[in-house]
């Protein structure tokens, strides 16, 4: 019979190595018709990452709210090319604020929708920029849970570094 103290301390084991291997898994490009894309932003760890990767890409994209900045995650994305007869490149769910993207260059249609509110924006992605296309795209501000940016996040948002 194990004693109660022997249980816990299996647990905290088992759910230390659980967070390990969760944190412990890069962000990495994904490949899907032709592009390179990642997301996420969730976390200064995240922010670090997508900015590495953002060396691969000519197009980033940002969520935010439209009064406060506020980060904005599970948003519904489209990107399609530009005489592509409704048929979308790239759909995904944007789990964090930042989306990074490498694609042909071209003229492309991003659309976004969260929480049933749509938009919309064009771009013209090119290789040889040193720096990746960015759209920022702004959304209503739904009930507010009163969390706010800590002074790293704020300065990390910026592109200070912490």
């Amino acid at each position: 019979m194990t004693s109660s103290r022997t249980k816990v301390s299996l647990v905290a084991v088992a759910l230390a190595a659980w967070c390990a291997t969760a944190q412990g898994q890069p962000l990495a490009m994904k490949d899907e018709n032709g592009l390179r894309w990642a997301c996420g932003g969730i976390g200064v760890e995240e922010r670090q990452a997508l900015a590495e990767l953002e060396r691969q890409a000519n197009l980033k994209l940002l969520f935010v709210t439209a009064k406060r900045g506020g980060y904005l995650a599970d948003i519904d994305v489209s990107l399609y090319p530009s005489g592509a007869a409704g048929l979308a490149q790239l759909t995904m769910i944007a789990q964090g604020p930042i989306c990074v993207i490498d694609a042909p260059p071209g003229r492309y249609r991003i659309e976004a929708t969260y929480h049933g509110v749509k938009r919309a924006a064009t771009v013209t992605l090119r290789k040889d920029g040193k720096q990746p296309a960015q759209v920022a795209l702004t959304f209503p501000e739904k009930g507010w849970d009163g969390i706010k940016a800590s002074d790293e996040e704020k300065r990390s948002s910026r592109g200070a570094t912490p």
